[in-house]
């Protein structure tokens, strides 16, 4: 039986055709696959490598620049006396040049004899690399659901109201089965992760089943919204933007498919923003950034959300909406992902999460709660002092690097220390 996958195997004989110079043509002959085959295979794994053998800038023969640059550049103890990488730092006028030779085949530098001295940034095919994205993609497309939020509304306009005056879930189905892209069977599972209004208790019968414990789907991540965000493109554009703002967003589930929380935290004041919603979904994230937009304005929400570092949640998968003011189509931040399974790249977000179940535990969350009383626990939470800021609260903090009135819109207020509540009994 023919494969219709590549194997590791497969991407070892890829990299080691392209060290030793084959072409395209010749690599898929040797593993007896199509060329077009190898050729996706490579452009769709291939990776951007940082150097530091030079100036990668694109004005580095032309610069008038360079002459101060090693004036004021010293490597160790001596002056710099070479055009390395340290000309583009603090540069205005600093372009990257890229190499042109990644348009055509075999679209990636390993065979490349310059390759070593190059001052640009390399594009390689590392077959490690390769087969680890490989298996992500094979995990991601083999979990949750493919619909959009946009059909979720539809399917959720369609049914609930039916559902809610009584009707039984077959019934309708049966009734609107050229319009609804998914069995009653799949809705039935939806319903359980909580994804439309309607709740088992709607449903007479299913209130006779015993429950299984299953966990629910959730909505399948669309991989194109990582592309350009990736963890190793975040270090690299803090790299050449040091001065830029970061804040780490995550949520907090207080009911599984119902409530949550979205946390986002400054990471030059420890300072956690908290937003209850009662569905954790995409469109939900979006809403409130809209919302941040329209309460801050254009000057205090740059100054506040300029990069902003997140898990890769299926309710963060639409980073343009974060990312872009829909109504002037202004880029005004930028969003980045970590690396599957490691949430330890955004700790400061993860450690202040401890504060929140403090007072909302796991095991007995109210059963509603409402926008003031989240409020609540964020302004004691903030003011808490911490020992890591040298005795004063994020809060404090805040106010001194964004000012007293982007802290009053945010809705930000300074308890007293003696009237900090870090227990359940705050919420009661």
């Amino acid at each position: 039986m023919k494969r219709k996958h590549l194997t590791f195997d497969d991407r070892l004989a890829i990299q080691a055709g392209l060290q030793q110079g084959l072409n395209i043509s010749r690599i898929a002959k040797n593993i007896g696959k199509d060329r077009s085959t190898i050729g996706r295979e490579i452009k769709a794994h291939r990776r951007l490598v940082t150097t530091s053998n030079g100036n990668n800038c694109i004005h580095w023969q032309t610069c008038t620049r360079i002459p101060a640059c090693r004036k004021s550049c010293f490597k160790g103890k001596k002056q710099c006396h070479t055009v390395c990488n340290g000309c583009q730092d603090d540069c205005k006028e600093y372009q990257e040049e890229f190499c042109m030779d990644y348009e055509k085949p075999p679209f990636v530098c390993n065979p490349c004899d310059k390759r070593l001295r190059c001052r640009l940034r390399r594009m390689l095919y590392d077959a490690k690399y390769a087969q680890q994205q490989y298996e992500q993609l094979l995990s991601e497309s083999r979990r949750g659901i493919s619909l959009t939020e946009q059909e979720l509304t539809r399917i959720n306009g369609t049914i609930s109201p039916l559902l809610k005056k009584g009707q039984s879930l077959p019934v309708i189905c049966e009734r609107y089965r050229d319009e609804l892209p998914v069995t009653d069977r799949t809705i039935y599972s939806y319903i359980d992760a909580g994804l439309f209004e309607v709740r088992n208790i709607d449903l007479r019968r299913k209130l006779r089943r015993p429950e299984r414990k299953k966990s629910g789907p959730v909505l399948r991540v669309d991989r194109k919204c990582h592309i350009g965000r990736t963890y190793e493109e975040y270090v690299e554009y803090m790299r050449q933007n040091p001065d830029a703002m970061v804040s780490q967003m995550d949520s907090v589930i207080i009911h599984k498919g119902g409530q949550t929380i979205l946390t986002v935290l400054f990471t030059n004041c420890d300072l956690q923003l908290m937003f209850l919603r009662d569905r954790n979904t995409a469109g939900s994230v979006t809403e409130i950034f809209s919302h941040l937009r329209k309460i801050l304005g254009d000057k205090h929400f740059s100054s506040l959300f300029q990069v902003v570092l997140t898990d890769r949640g299926s309710e963060f998968s639409d980073p343009e909406k974060i990312e872009v003011d829909m109504e002037t189509g202004e880029i005004q931040c930028r969003v980045f992902y970590c690396d599957p399974m490691n949430s330890n790249q955004k700790s400061n977000c993860e450690r202040n999460h401890e504060f929140i179940r403090y007072i909302i535990t796991k095991k007995y969350p109210k059963d509603n709660y409402t926008e003031e009383e989240i409020r609540k626990m964020m302004n004691h939470i903030n003011s808490y002092p911490r020992k890591k800021w040298n005795g004063q609260a994020p809060i404090d903090l805040f106010v001194k690097i964004y000012g007293q009135e982007t802290a009053t819109l945010l809705g930000l207020e300074k308890i007293p220390s003696d009237s900090i509540q870090l227990t359940p009994a705050l919420l009661r």
